[in-house]
C-alpha cells in the first residue's frame, strides 16, 4: 500500500509540473507575440492592370526597445519592398528602404503618401474585399502573419504622376 501512494504521489508532482510547464509556455507565447502589434492591414484596390500594389497598416512596439522590420514576404508578387514617401525639389519621391524602424514603446503608421510596401508584380488580379496573408520579419526575430484586406483607398496626394520611384 505504501508503494501506491509513492506512485500516485509521483504521478501527481508529474501532473503538476507537466500542467506549469505548460501555463510557462503560454505565458511566454503570449508575451512574444505581444511585443509586435499589427493593426488594420490593407492593400489598396488598384486597376487590374497594375504592376505595384501599395500595403498599408500600424505597427505598435510595445517593447522597450526599436525593433525593425526588415522583409515582408507575400507568394503572389515577384518582389516586395520597403518604401517611404519624401518631399525633395517640391515633387514627392518614393524611396527603397532597407528597414523600418518602430520606436520602442511606439507607433510606425504605414500609409499612402508616407512609409508603405510595395507589392511589386502581382501574379493574381486582385478584387475588393479579397484577403492576401502577408508574413512580416522583424530584426528580433519575430515573425507575425497577417491577413491585408482589399479596399478602395482615399487618394492621398492630388496628382500621382508627381510621385517618382527610386
Amino acid at each position: 500500500m505504501f508503494n501506491k501512494v509513492k506512485k500516485l504521489i509521483l504521478a501527481f508532482i508529474i501532473l503538476i509540473i507537466f500542467y506549469v510547464s505548460i501555463a510557462m509556455e503560454h505565458h511566454q507565447m503570449k508575451q512574444i507575440t505581444s511585443e509586435i502589434m499589427i493593426n488594420d492591414p490593407w492593400i489598396r484596390l488598384a486597376p487590374t492592370n497594375a504592376s505595384v500594389l501599395g500595403l498599408f497598416m500600424q505597427i505598435n512596439n510595445n517593447t522597450n526597445h526599436d525593433i525593425k522590420l526588415l522583409y515582408v514576404n507575400a507568394g503572389d508578387y515577384k518582389r516586395i519592398e520597403l518604401h517611404r514617401t519624401v518631399a525633395q525639389n517640391d515633387m514627392m519621391k518614393m524611396v527603397k528602404q532597407e528597414f523600418m524602424i518602430i520606436p520602442a514603446k511606439g507607433k510606425l503608421y504605414l500609409k499612402p503618401g508616407s512609409w508603405h510596401i510595395m507589392l511589386i508584380s502581382p501574379t493574381l488580379v486582385l478584387h475588393k474585399g479579397d484577403i492576401v496573408m502577408i508574413e512580416l520579419i522583424f530584426d528580433n526575430g519575430l515573425t507575425k502573419i497577417v491577413y491585408a484586406e482589399v479596399r478602395t483607398g482615399k487618394k492621398t496626394i492630388d496628382n500621382h504622376h508627381s510621385i517618382m520611384h527610386e
